[in-house]
């Protein structure tokens, strides 16, 4: 995956984006969720851009559902294999 920034929808309390930070960067997500309300505690620059991150970053999911498609997974057609053949080779398989 690109190093892009994603909310996620597993886990969210708000919008997600807290969770898809905690996700990106393997931090604890409680930890993620403090930090975060400490800086809009303590700037008011926090709430603005946690309302930005919320409204134009993607989902997770959408993002791998772009990357990898969706549905289901189609194996190709095999031809039978003839284990009664005549030979005998002294292999067995």
């Amino acid at each position: 995956m690109k190093s892009t920034f994603y909310k996620m929808r597993k886990g969210k309390l708000v919008a997600g984006v807290c969770a898809g930070l905690a996700d990106k960067f393997g931090w604890d997500l409680p930890l993620t969720r403090v930090l975060a309300a400490l800086i809009m505690y303590m700037t008011g620059f926090g709430i603005l851009l946690y309302i930005l991150l919320a409204i134009f970053l993607p989902y997770k999911e959408d993002v791998i559902e772009e990357k990898f498609g969706t549905g289901l997974r189609r194996r190709k057609d095999a031809d039978v294999v003839n284990d009664k053949s005549n030979d005998n080779d002294g292999w067995y398989w």
